[in-house]
C-alpha cells in the first residue's frame, strides 16, 4: 500500500488544476474545514485538482463522503474558483506592498496599525524556540457579512484548530484575519476586513473553548487563548479604512499548560448539539489532536482507526513531558532583569539644554514634528500644550477630525495653517504677525485635511507638498524669526516610519541642513522597534547616526511624567511613581483612589506643602509618630539631617540587594522591632530613601482582605509600564501584623496574582518589609531576612539625638527664616 504520507506538500500550488491527491487531501482538511475521515477518502479515491473541477456532490456522497462535508468540498471549491477570476481582474490584488512588522505579541493597546497591501515580514510557520510566535493567515475577505453565523463559525473554529495545535506543541502563536495566505492571496499581504460587531468575536470565543474542549481543559484553554485583537488597517495615504485585522494570540504558559495534551471534539459539531451530554459520554465522541507542523496545523489522529493505531500520536504524547521541560527553560531563559536605563535623565537634559528644569531652560521655543497618532497615544501627549510650541508640524491627514490637533484644540488656543501659507512673498515680520507666531501655536496640517486639500500617497507626497514644506522649515529656521540657538525641533513619532520616501524623513532632513547639525535635534520614538527602523534609513541615506539625539526606551506615559515634572508648579500639583531609567509617570487622582488600601509614597511627596515645619520637628523628637514631611524637611538646604539608624546602612547595602538577587516574583524581609525603639521610623527611612528606585508603599489596614492588597500592590507594580524592562518593584512596608504567617499568606498571594497577570523576572517584582513588634528581645545577628532593632541608641545615634534636638530648641537664623517662610 503507497505510503500516504509521502510526498505530503507543504505549500498549495495557485491553481488547482496544478495540486495532485495530497494537495487536494492538505486544502480538504485546511481550508474545506471537513473532517479527516472525509479528506481520507478524497485521498483513496485518487481526486487531484484536475478531478476536483469536473466533481459534483452526487460523486462524493457516492464514495461515502457524507451530506456536511461533500456540500463544503463543493462550496469550497467553488469560492476559490470565484476569488481567482476576481483576482485576475483586479489591479490591486496583486500588487506586492512593503514589508511591515506584526502588532507586538501578547499586547492588546499599543499604538500600532497597518497599512493597507503591506506585508507582514514574517511567514506562516511552526514552533521555532516556544516563545517566538508562530504565525498563521486567513484571508477571510471573501465572507458574507449578511451569513452572520457562518462567518463566526469560520473564525472560531480556525482559532480553535490553530489554539490547539500551539497548546499541544507549546509554542506561543498568532493567527490573523484579514491577512493573505497562499494560494488565494499574496502571503502575508494585509487586507484587512470589516468588523461591524467587535463584541461578537469577544463572546464568541469562550462559547467555541466551552464547545470543543475537553471540559477538564476548558480553563486552562480560556487563560491560554487570548481575547480578539482588532488591528485597524490605513489607507496608503493614511487616511482610515474602516476595515481591520483580527488577531487572536495563543500564550500555554508552563505554569498554566503543565504537562497536560489537549484534544478537540469534532468542529463540526456544535455546543448546541452537546448540550444535553454529560462529562462521561464526552469520551464517545469523535475527538482531533492538532499539533502545529510547519505552517499548518494538522490532526495527528486523522489516520487512526480501531485496526490501525497511530503511532506518531502516541510518540507525541510520550513527549510531552520533554516538550513542557523545554518550554520552561523557554520561559526562564526570556526573562531579565530589569534593563539599566538612563534615559529618563537624559531626556531631562536634552530638553532643557541641561538646566534639568524647564522654569530655567536654555531654550526658549519648541518646534514638534509629528505623524499619526493613535487614540491610546493621546492621553500620554500632555506635555506638548506644556511645551507651549511656535509650531507643530503635523503630518496626519485626519489629525483635525480625530487626532492630536483634536486633541491639543481641546486643551489650548491654535492657529491652523497649510504649508503654503509660509511661502515667503513679503517682510518675514508680516507673514510672522499673520501667522500669531508670538502668541499661540500654530498648527501646520503637512498632509492635507482641512480647506479640501486631499492628503497625499508616500510616493507622492514630495511632489505634492515637499516644496511647501521646505519653505516652512526654512521660514522658522530663520534667525529673525526664532532665537538663534535657542530652540529644540522635537521628532515626536507616533507612528513607525519604515520607508525610505516617507515625509517624517524628508523632513529631517531639511531641519538638519539648515540648522547645520543635529545639536538642536530631538528625536522620540516609542519603542527600540521602532527607533531602529528610524535610525536604519537615517543612516543609510544619510549616513548620521541620531543615536545620541534619540530617546526610545521610555513609553509615551514616561516621556510625559518625565517632562511634565520639569515644571515646578506642576512638582507641586502632579504627584510622580518612578519608572526605569530615571523617567516618571503621572499618578492620576481616579488611579490613586483604586489603591485605597495603600498609602503610595511618591517621588515628589510633599512638594508644595504648606505644613509648618517648626510644629512638626518638634512633634517628632518630643516621640511623636514620624511623618513623611520629616523626611522632607529634613533634605532641605539648612535643615537638620534626619538621624540615619545604624541599621539603615546594613539594610540598604546588605539586605536589600541579598533579596533583589533571588529569582521569585515576591521576597520579604523582617524588621523586628521592640515597641517605642523607632522600628516603624526606620522602616519609613527606608522607603523614603528608596522612593525614586522602587514604587514604594505602605499598607493602611493590616485586616484588609489579603486577595484584594495582592490585586493592588500588582496594579501599582504595572501601572503605566508595558513593557518588563522599565518595570521597577514594589517596595511595601507592612506595620504591625500579628502573626508572620499573614505576611506569608500575603506573599503568595501576590505571586499568584503576579502568574495571573504574566509577569515574571529573574529578580524580585515585589519586596515585602514586615515590620513587627518583638514583645521580648535578646541581642542576636541581624541575617539576610531578618534585622532586629532594641530599644537601646548606640552611642553615634544617641549623639545625633541629642545634637538635633539641641539645635531644633536653638534654631539659627536660617532655620527661622525657613520655618517663617
Amino acid at each position: 500500500m503507497e505510503n500516504e504520507e509521502e510526498g505530503k506538500p507543504t505549500d498549495l500550488p495557485d491553481e488547482i488544476k496544478d495540486w495532485n491527491k495530497h494537495h487536494v487531501k492538505q486544502w480538504a482538511l485546511n481550508k474545506a474545514c471537513v473532517d479527516g475521515e472525509s479528506a481520507n477518502i478524497l485521498l483513496q479515491q485518487n481526486i487531484n485538482g484536475p478531478s476536483l473541477l469536473l466533481l459534483e456532490k452526487s460523486d462524493l456522497l457516492e464514495v461515502g463522503v457524507t451530506l456536511g462535508p461533500a456540500k463544503l468540498i463543493i462550496h469550497k471549491r467553488d469560492e476559490h474558483l470565484k476569488f481567482k477570476k476576481e483576482q485576475l481582474s483586479s489591479p490591486t490584488t496583486n500588487q506586492s506592498g512593503r514589508p511591515c512588522k506584526p502588532y507586538p505579541f501578547h499586547r492588546h493597546h499599543d499604538a500600532c496599525r497597518y497599512k493597507a497591501n503591506s506585508v507582514l515580514d514574517v511567514t506562516e510557520s511552526g514552533a521555532s524556540d516556544y516563545i517566538e510566535p508562530c504565525h498563521e493567515y486567513k484571508g477571510y475577505i471573501h465572507m458574507s457579512e449578511a451569513a452572520v453565523e457562518s462567518k463566526m463559525e469560520k473564525f472560531t473554529d480556525e482559532v480553535i484548530r490553530f489554539a490547539a495545535a500551539c497548546m499541544n506543541s507549546r509554542t506561543n502563536g498568532t493567527i490573523h484575519f484579514g491577512v493573505g495566505d497562499k494560494p488565494d492571496f499574496v502571503h502575508g499581504q494585509v487586507l484587512g476586513v470589516s468588523v461591524l460587531d467587535k463584541e461578537a468575536y469577544v463572546n464568541a470565543l469562550p462559547q467555541a473553548i466551552e464547545g470543543h474542549f475537553e471540559y477538564r481543559h476548558i480553563q486552562t484553554a480560556k487563560m491560554c487563548i487570548k481575547p480578539p485583537r482588532f488591528v485597524e488597517v490605513l489607507n496608503p495615504d493614511m487616511t482610515s479604512s474602516e476595515k481591520y485585522v483580527i488577531e487572536v494570540d495563543i500564550v500555554p504558559d508552563f505554569v498554566i499548560c503543565q504537562e497536560n495534551f489537549y484534544h478537540v471534539f469534532r468542529l463540526d459539531t456544535r455546543k448546541s448539539k452537546r448540550k444535553s451530554k454529560s462529562k462521561e459520554t464526552e469520551k464517545e465522541e469523535k475527538k482531533l489532536f492538532f499539533i502545529r507542523d510547519h505552517s499548518s496545523s494538522r490532526d495527528l489522529l486523522a489516520l487512526t482507526t480501531f485496526a490501525k493505531p497511530n503511532e506518531e500520536y502516541n510518540r507525541f504524547i510520550d513527549d510531552v513531558p520533554q516538550l513542557s521541560l523545554l518550554r520552561k527553560q523557554a520561559e526562564e531563559n526570556r526573562l531579565s532583569v530589569v534593563k539599566s536605563s538612563v534615559q529618563g535623565s537624559r531626556l531631562s537634559e536634552m530638553i532643557t539644554g541641561g538646566s534639568q528644569s524647564l522654569d530655567k531652560s536654555h531654550f526658549e521655543r519648541y518646534l514638534i514634528v509629528t505623524n499619526k497618532s493613535h487614540l491610546v497615544q493621546l492621553e500620554s501627549l500632555g506635555f506638548i500644550p506644556e511645551l507651549n510650541p511656535t509650531a507643530v508640524l503635523d503630518f496626519d491627514p485626519e489629525s483635525a477630525k480625530h487626532g492630536l490637533m483634536k486633541h491639543f484644540e481641546e486643551q489650548s488656543t491654535i492657529n491652523i495653517h497649510l504649508p503654503v501659507q509660509y511661502k515667503i512673498t513679503e517682510a518675514v515680520e508680516d507673514i510672522a504677525s499673520k501667522l500669531k507666531l508670538t502668541r499661540n501655536t500654530s498648527w501646520i496640517l503637512c498632509n492635507g485635511g482641512i480647506e479640501r486639500e486631499r492628503p497625499s500617497d508616500v510616493d507622492d507626497w514630495l511632489i505634492e507638498k515637499g516644496a511647501s514644506v521646505r519653505n516652512v522649515i526654512s521660514f522658522l529656521c530663520r534667525k529673525d524669526v526664532l532665537p538663534h540657538k535657542r530652540f529644540l525641533v522635537i521628532f515626536i513619532l507616533l507612528s513607525t516610519v519604515s520607508e525610505k520616501m516617507d515625509p517624517l524623513l524628508e523632513t529631517f532632513s531639511t531641519f538638519w541642513q539648515e540648522l547645520r547639525g543635529t545639536e538642536q535635534i530631538l528625536c522620540i520614538c516609542e519603542n527600540e522597534e521602532a527607533f531602529t527602523c528610524w535610525r536604519d534609513l537615517i543612516e543609510s541615506r544619510y549616513g548620521l547616526d541620531i543615536k545620541a539625539r534619540s530617546i526610545y526606551e521610555l513609553s509615551f506615559a514616561e516621556v510625559n511624567g518625565t517632562v511634565l515634572s520639569l515644571w515646578s508648579d506642576n512638582r507641586k500639583s502632579i504627584r510622580f511613581l518612578p519608572c526605569g531609567g530615571g523617567s516618571k509617570v503621572m499618578l492620576k487622582k481616579k488611579e490613586e483612589g483604586s489603591l485605597d488600601i495603600l498609602n503610595v509614597l511618591c517621588v515628589n511627596q510633599c512638594e508644595g506643602g504648606n505644613e509648618d515645619k517648626a510644629i512638626i520637628q518638634e512633634k517628632f523628637y518630643k516621640g511623636g509618630k514620624v511623618l513623611w514631611w520629616n523626611f522632607y524637611f529634613s533634605e532641605q538646604p539648612g535643615s537638620m539631617p534626619f538621624i540615619k539608624r545604624d541599621k539603615f546602612d546594613f539594610i540598604m547595602n546588605t539586605v536589600l540587594p541579598a533579596l533583589s538577587s533571588l529569582r521569585k516574583a515576591c521576597v520579604s524581609f523582617k524588621l523586628l522591632h521592640v515597641p517605642g525603639c523607632g522600628g516603624t521610623t526606620l522602616a519609613m527611612h527606608i522607603l523614603w530613601a528608596l522612593k525614586d528606585k522602587f514604587r514604594c508603599a505602605v499598607l493602611r489596614d493590616r485586616t484588609a482582605d489579603h486577595v484584594v492588597v495582592a490585586e493592588q500592590v500588582v496594579k501599582l507594580l504595572m501601572y503605566e509600564t508595558k513593557e518588563q524592562s522599565s518595570r521597577i518593584p514594589v517596595l511595601l512596608m507592612l506595620d504591625d501584623f500579628e502573626e508572620m504567617d499573614d505576611a506569608y499568606d500575603l506573599q503568595q498571594l501576590i505571586e499568584k496574582e503576579c502568574v495571573k497577570k504574566d509577569i515574571g523576572s529573574r529578580s524580585p517584582q515585589v519586596i515585602l518589609l514586615n515590620c513587627m513588634r518583638a514583645e521580648s528581645w535578646e541581642k542576636t545577628e541581624s541575617t539576610e531576612d531578618t534585622v532586629f532593632i532594641g530599644n537601646n541608641l548606640s552611642e553615634m545615634e544617641q549623639r545625633q539625638f541629642e545634637k538635633n534636638w539641641r539645635r531644633l530648641r536653638r534654631p539659627t537664623r536660617m532655620q527661622t527664616h525657613s520655618t517663617l517662610s
